[in-house]
C-alpha cells in the first residue's frame, strides 16, 4: 500500500464556512420556455435566471446553453477571476430569506458569494452526480426592502455552473420580532444559604445563585434562565432541549423542580464550587435535568443537560443551551462586535472567521463548531462558550444576530456539516435510559483572550495533554521534514544528503533544542525499501540525530476493496473495514481516500503492524495525518459506538496504547478536539512557504493561539519551505510565523539547492530567533476583527520582557504603527525603553506610546522590547 500524500487529493481549494443548511442532488429535466426576469412559480417563490441578460458577468463567465436547465440556458466558465452579479433582486420586505441555488458541478467546487456589496462569504458546493445532473444548495441570506445585488464569484478557483436561485422568505428566521428573553420576576425572596463565596438565594418562584462575578438566576415558573456578569444580563430566555420524535424543550414541560437539600458541594480539577441542578418532568416525557456547576472563583460556570427515562430513548441532537429571543445576548459593548466561527478541523485550508454580529451575507445563521467567542474587539469584553467534553458529541454552536446582539444561539451535540465536519449522513444517535449532552463553558470575561486561554485550561484541566514519553525530549521538535522538499520523490538518497547535511552545516549553530533534532519522512517514505528505511535510522542516530516517520491510521488510499489488510495475515479485506452508513453503502472518499472503522480489529491490526514496525526501526516521532477521517458519522463494527466521536476517542487511545510512549506524536489533519492524543497539532492545514501561505497560518494563530500550552503542548505552524517564499524577506517571515506559533521548528528545503542553502545557512542558524522559538509559547493576537484574514501584530509577554512580531502580506512596501498600549505592553511608567531587533541584534532607545515600523515587501520584524530603568 502506498501511503498518500495529503497534498495530492483532489478537492478545490475553499474556506471553511459551517453553516446550517440543507442541500440534495436532484436530477432534473427543463423544458423551454419564454425567459422573464424574475418569475413568480408555484409555492411563492421568486425565481431568478442566472443567464438573465440583466446580469453582471466578469471574466469568462458567460451564458452557456444547456438542454437540460431552464430556459435551456446557464452561467457558467466561472474561473480565472471571473463573476456572476444577480441585479435587481425584489424584496418586499428586509430579512432573512432561503435562497436556494440550481448549480451543477461534476466535481466538488466553490463560490464567493456577497449580499449588497458587505463581505464576501466561500461556500463548498457538493459535487453533482455528472455535469448533466442539476443539485440544489440552499444558504439563507439577508436582503434590504427593494432592489438587492448577488455577487457570485470563482472563489479564486472554479465555481460550480448555476441555472437559477429562487428566494423564499424565513418567516421563522429573526426578522427583529419575537420575545425579549425575560425570564420572568422570580417572586418573594425566601432564604440565602452560603456555600464559601457562593450564595444561593431561593424565590417563590425560582432561585438565584451567586460569586462574585456572575449569577444564574432560573424561574421555576417559565422554565427559563439568566446570566448576569458584574451585575447586568449578558444572557437570557435560556432553556434547554432533546430532539426525539420532535424537538423538546425543557420549556415544553409542565413542571420545574429545583431542591436545596439536592445542591451538592464538588471539587473537580477545575474548582470547587456547588453543584445545582433543575428537573423538567411532564407525563411520559423523558425528565431532563439541568445541571449546573458554579464555582467559588472565576468568572465561568459549567452546565449539562441529562436526559432520563425508565425505558431506552434515542437521540441525535441534544442542546443544554438554547435560546431564541429578541437582543437575548448582550455583552454590553457595541463598538466592533463579533462572533467567532470555528473550523472543526483544519482541512481544506480552512480559517476560522470573526464575524460581526450584523453580517451583511445571511444577518448570522452560522455553525462554530466546539467554541465560539462573542465579543467587541474595541473594548474586549466577551462572551466564552465551548464544550469542554469531547468523549461523544460534535458539539455546534448557532448564532443568529442582529444591532449588535444575539438573537438566537443554540448549543448541541449532534453537529454535521458537509463543508465542516465533512459528514454526509447525520450524527449518530446515542441510545440508553439516560443521555447527557456535552458539557459547555460559559464565561464573560474583561477580554475575550483571556477567555479563550481559560477554555483551553479548563478543557486541558479535565482532560490533559498526551504526557511524555520517558525517552522523548520535551521540548519544542526542531528539525526538518520532507515533504516541502520532496514531495513524492523521496528516497534513501536525498534522505541520506538531508541528514548529513544538516549534521555539517545546521544543527550545531543553533539549530536544535538542547541538541535534539528530528529528521522526519513524511508520505511516500514507503519508496524506500525495509533495509533502506533501518540503514536510513542508524546514519541519522550516528549524525546525532532522531528519526521521524509518518502514517494515516484511519483511511484507505486505494480502491480495491478485496485488498487485503496489512496486518491480518489475510483475515480481512479493505472492503471489510472501509466506513459504512447505516444501509451499508461504502461513504463516499474525502480527500480522495475512502475512510476505515477505527473500531474495527482489522483497522487495529493494521495499526499494531505499521507502529510496531516503526518502532523496531528506531523511529522517534511520527506524523499521523488525515484523522478526520476516523471521526465521521457511519456504522462501527463496536456495537457499543454509537458515534464518529466515539469511535474517534477508541482508534487514537489505540495508537497512543500501541506507541506507548516510544514516539513524539503530531496530529495533522485532525479534529481540534478530543485533543489528548498528541502533543501537539498543526494549527492549519498546508503551508507551501509562500507569503500568502504565511497569512492563511497566521490567520490560524489569530484565533487559535490559545490552545497552545493548554490542550496541546504545541501548535504546530507546518514545515518552514524558505525558497518557496520569494525572497529573503519572505523567508524570513515563514521562519517568524513558525517562531511565534507555538511551536514544530521544522525546516523543509531541497538541500542540494543553491538558494535553500543560502537561506537555511543564514536564517536558520540565529540563536536569539531560535531561542524565542524554544520557548514554545504562542504570541497573543492584538486585534480580533480581521474577519477571514490574520492580524498582522502579533505580542507575547515573557515574564515582563515583551516581543511583538509585525508582519506585511504584501507585496508592497508598508508602514505599521504599533499602539503598545494596546498590545498590551506595560511600560510601568518608564521613560523610555529599549527595543532590540531579534534578528540583527540592533536596539535603539525609544519613548512614547507607539512603535513605527517599515516594511518591504512580504518582510516582518521580531522585537524585544525592554522598560529602561
Amino acid at each position: 500500500m502506498r501511503i498518500h500524500p495529503f497534498k495530492f487529493f483532489q478537492k478545490p481549494f475553499v474556506l471553511f464556512l459551517s453553516i446550517l443548511l440543507a442541500g440534495s442532488v436532484l436530477g432534473s429535466s427543463w423544458a423551454s420556455a419564454e425567459l422573464q426576469q424574475p418569475s413568480q412559480a408555484a409555492g411563492g417563490f421568486l425565481s431568478y435566471e442566472a443567464e438573465a441578460s440583466q446580469n453582471t458577468f466578469t471574466g469568462n463567465a458567460g451564458a452557456v446553453d444547456c438542454g437540460f436547465c431552464s430556459f435551456g440556458q446557464k452561467a457558467g466558465n466561472l474561473y480565472g477571476g471571473s463573476s456572476l452579479t444577480f441585479n435587481g433582486i425584489q424584496a418586499d420586505k428586509a430579512g432573512i430569506y432561503n435562497m436556494n441555488m440550481f448549480y451543477i458541478s461534476g466535481d466538488s467546487r466553490a463560490a464567493s458569494i456577497s449580499v449588497n456589496g458587505a463581505e464576501k462569504e466561500n461556500f463548498s458546493f457538493p459535487k453533482t452526480a455528472d455535469w448533466n445532473t442539476i443539485g440544489t444548495y440552499q444558504i439563507q441570506i439577508y436582503l434590504n426592502q427593494g432592489s438587492n445585488t448577488i455577487l457570485f464569484d470563482d472563489a479564486g478557483g472554479y465555481s460550480p455552473d448555476f441555472d437559477k436561485i429562487e428566494l423564499t422568505f424565513d418567516s421563522a428566521g429573526d426578522n427583529g420580532s419575537g420575545p425579549d428573553g425575560s425570564i420572568g420576576d422570580l417572586g418573594k425572596q425566601k432564604k440565602a444559604t452560603s456555600y464559601g463565596s457562593i450564595t444561593l438565594t431561593e424565590y417563590a418562584n425560582g432561585f438565584k445563585v451567586s460569586n462574585p462575578t456572575y449569577e444564574l438566576l432560573y424561574n421555576t415558573s417559565t422554565g427559563l434562565s439568566q446570566y448576569n456578569w458584574n451585575g447586568k444580563p449578558v444572557a437570557k430566555g435560556l432553556y434547554s432541549e432533546i430532539q426525539l420524535d420532535r424537538m423538546v424543550a425543557s420549556t415544553d414541560y409542565k413542571h420545574h423542580k429545583f431542591y436545596k437539600n439536592q445542591v451538592v458541594p464538588f471539587q473537580d480539577t477545575t474548582g470547587k464550587g456547588i453543584k445545582v441542578t433543575v428537573v423538567n418532568e411532564d407525563g411520559g416525557k423523558p425528565s431532563l435535568s439541568q445541571i449546573y456547576y458554579v464555582y467559588e472563583d472565576g468568572p465561568y460556570l459549567l452546565t449539562e443537560t441529562v436526559a432520563s427515562h425508565h425505558s431506552a430513548i434515542s437521540t441525535g441532537n441534544i442542546a443544554p443551551i438554547a435560546m431564541e429571543a429578541r437582543g437575548g445576548i448582550d455583552i454590553g459593548s457595541y463598538d466592533d462586535n463579533r462572533v467567532l466561527v470555528v473550523p472543526f478541523d483544519n482541512d481544506a485550508w480552512s480559517r476560522y472567521q470573526a464575524k460581526s454580529m450584523n453580517t451583511g451575507l445571511n444577518n448570522g445563521l452560522y455553525v462554530s463548531s466546539e467554541l465560539t467567542a462573542i465579543y467587541d474587539n474595541t473594548s474586549r469584553n466577551g462572551l466564552v462558550i465551548g464544550s469542554v467534553t469531547h468523549d461523544t458529541w460534535k458539539t455546534g454552536i448557532y448564532w443568529s444576530g442582529s444591532n449588535d446582539k444575539l438573537n438566537k444561539l443554540r448549543v448541541y451535540g449532534g453537529f454535521t456539516s458537509s463543508t465542516s465536519t465533512w459528514d454526509t449522513i447525520p450524527h449518530g444517535k446515542v441510545t440508553g435510559k439516560q443521555i447527557a449532552s456535552p458539557k459547555i463553558m460559559v464565561g464573560f470575561f474583561e477580554d475575550y483572550r483571556t477567555g479563550l486561554e481559560a477554555f483551553g485550561q479548563v478543557n486541558a484541566a479535565i482532560q490533559p495533554p498526551l504526557a511524555f514519553g520517558e525517552d522523548i525530549p520535551e521540548g519544542v521538535p526542531v528539525g526538518w521534514n520532507s515533504w516541502g522538499a520532496y514531495a513524492s520523490d523521496l528516497s534513501f538518497d536525498k534522505a541520506v544528503s538531508v541528514s548529513n547535511y544538516f549534521k555539517d552545516h545546521i544543527q550545531n549553530h543553533s539549530f536544535n533544542n538542547e541538541g535534539n533534532i528530528y529528521i522526519n519522512l513524511d508520505s511516500y517514505w514507503d519508496n524506500m525499501t525495509d533495509q533502506q528505511l533501518t540503514d536510513l535510522v542508524q546514519l541519522i542516530h550516528s549524525n546525532g540525530q532522531k528519526a521521524g516517520i509518518y502514517y494515516s491510521p484511519f483511511v484507505y488510499w486505494g480502491n480495491n476493496m478485496e485488498q487485503e489488510v496489512e496486518g491480518t495475515n489475510g483475515k480481512y479485506k479493505y472492503g471489510d473495514i472501509v466506513l459504512r452508513d447505516w444501509d451499508g453503502n461504502v461513504l463516499p472518499t474525502l480527500d480522495g481516500a475512502y475512510a476505515v472503522d477505527p473500531t474495527h480489529p482489522g483497522v487495529k491490526q493494521r495499526i499494531d503492524y505499521y507502529m510496531n514496525k516503526f518502532k523496531s526501526k528506531g523511529f522517534e516521532y511520527i506524523k499521523i495525518d488525515f484523522l478526520s477521517h476516523g471521526a465521521m458519522e457511519g456504522k462501527h463494527d463496536d456495537p457499543s459506538v454509537q458515534t464518529g466521536i466515539q469511535a474517534y476517542n477508541q482508534g487514537m487511545a489505540y495508537v497512543n496504547e500501541v506507541l506507548d510512549g516510544s514516539m513524539f506524536i503530531s496530529a495533522s489533519i485532525a479534529p481540534l478536539f478530543p485533543s489528548q492524543y498528541a502533543h501537539s497539532r498543526r494549527i492549519s492545514c498546508d503551508i507551501d512557504g509562500s507569503i500568502g501561505s504565511t497569512e492563511y497560518q497566521l490567520n490560524n494563530l489569530t484565533y487559535g493561539w490559545w490552545q497552545n500550552g493548554t490542550i496541546y503542548h504545541y501548535t504546530d505552524p507546518d514545515y518552514m519551505h524558505l525558497t518557496k517564499g520569494g525572497s529573503m524577506e519572505g523567508a524570513q517571515s515563514r521562519i517568524n510565523a513558525a517562531a511565534i506559533s507555538g511551536t514544530v521548528f521544522l525546516n523543509s528545503d531541497d538541500v542540494t539547492d543553491a538558494t535553500a542553502r543560502q537561506y537555511m545557512e543564514t536564517l536558520l542558524t540565529n540563536p536569539e530567533v531560535n531561542g524565542l522559538a524554544m520557548k514554545g509559547r504562542a504570541f497573543r493576537p492584538v486585534e480580533g476583527n480581521t474577519g477571514t484574514q490574520a492580524a498582522n501584530v502579533f505580542v507575547l509577554d515573557d515574564q515582563g520582557t515583551h516581543y511583538v512580531a509585525v508582519f506585511n502580506y504584501t507585496q508592497n512596501a508598508a508602514q505599521h504603527t504599533v499602539d503598545l498600549v494596546r498590545a498590551g505592553i506595560a511600560l510601568e511608567g518608564a521613560a523610555s525603553y529599549t527595543v532590540t531587533d531579534v534578528w540583527s541584534g540592533q536596539s535603539q532607545t525609544a519613548s512614547g506610546s507607539s512603535l513605527d515600523v517599515t516594511l518591504k515587501a512580504a518582510e516582518s520584524k521580531l522585537y524585544k522590547i525592554v522598560p529602561n530603568p
